[in-house]
């Protein structure tokens, strides 16, 4: 019974340590249409949410092992990316970032986090 106990703990324990918070907006600043998804990192997700698909305008990365997400033109990972840096605090990394700002407005296709 111990063994078990502990092979479950150890097992959420990964689990949840792999997983990210992962948000996105359809306008400037976390407005519009708002997103978010807690995902495991290395999976490829299409943005098929109706309003989201060329659509996003804001995207954060803020909790969980990863150190940011990349936005995706094409569906299935693929084309010209955009990477979005985890926030880490007041003295390292961007933190949210609108896409009018480095010319990824209305892209994204799809996303994926590591």
């Amino acid at each position: 019974m111990k063994y078990f106990l502990a092979s479950a703990i150890v097992l959420l324990a990964a689990t949840t340590q792999g997983s990210l918070v992962f948000m996105v907006s359809t306008e400037p600043g976390n407005k519009g249409i708002q997103k978010s998804w807690v995902t495991d990192r290395w999976v490829c997700h299409n943005l098929t949410e109706p309003g989201l698909d060329k659509n996003i305008s804001w995207a954060y990365v803020s909790s969980g092992l990863a150190n940011g997400c990349f936005l995706y033109e094409d569906a299935g990972c693929n084309g010209t990316n955009i990477y979005v840096e985890k926030y880490k605090g007041d003295l390292c990394c961007p933190g949210d970032v609108n896409m009018t700002d480095v010319g990824f407005d209305n892209r994204a296709s799809s996303w994926a986090c590591y």
